[in-house]
C-alpha cells in the first residue's frame, strides 16, 4: 500500500522494517501465538499489508490488518460464535469487496459447505481452485 516514495520514506528516513523482514524477524523471536501476534501488529513497517497468523493451540487464527504504523483491525478466530475459518482477500473484510471481483462470498460459501469437520489439505485446495475463489 502506498506509493513508492512513501515506502522508501518509511524505510529509510523512519528506519521501518520491511514486510517480510518483520516476518522473518517475528519467525525467529516469537515464543509463542500471542508474542507473534503482537510483533507483527505493533512494530512499524513500510507499506500495508495483511498477516495471517495461526498458532499450533485451538482458537489461534488471526487476520492482522496492517498500515505503517499499526494495527488497524484484528479480526480473530471466533468458532465458540461459528467463525472456525476467516477469508481475507485484497479488500478489508469489514468492507463489501466489488461485484467483479467478490471471492469472498464464493470462498465462505465452499467453506461452510465442506465443514469443519471435513477440512484437510484436499478439501481445502478445492476451495481455493474455483474459479470463483482463485480468479
Amino acid at each position: 500500500g502506498g506509493s513508492w516514495w512513501e515506502n522508501a520514506i518509511a524505510a529509510f528516513l523512519n528506519r521501518n522494517y520491511p514486510v517480510s523482514w518483520l516476518v522473518r524477524d517475528t519467525l525467529s523471536r516469537a515464543e509463542d501465538f500471542q508474542s507473534a501476534v503482537l510483533r507483527l501488529a505493533g512494530i512499524p513497517i513500510i507499506a500495508e499489508v495483511y498477516y495471517i497468523v495461526g498458532g499450533v493451540s485451538p482458537k489461534e487464527g488471526m487476520v492482522i490488518t496492517r498500515n505503517r504504523r499499526g494495527p488497524a483491525d484484528l479480526w480473530p478466530l471466533d468458532p465458540l460464535s461459528g467463525a472456525w475459518f476467516r477469508v481475507e482477500t485484497n479488500y478489508d473484510h469489514w468492507t463489501t469487496p466489488p461485484p467483479f471481483d467478490d471471492r469472498r462470498t464464493p470462498a465462505m460459501k465452499a467453506l461452510n459447505a465442506t465443514g469443519q469437520q471435513n477440512i484437510n489439505f484436499d478439501t481445502l485446495f478445492q476451495v481455493f481452485i474455483l474459479n470463483s475463489v482463485m480468479w
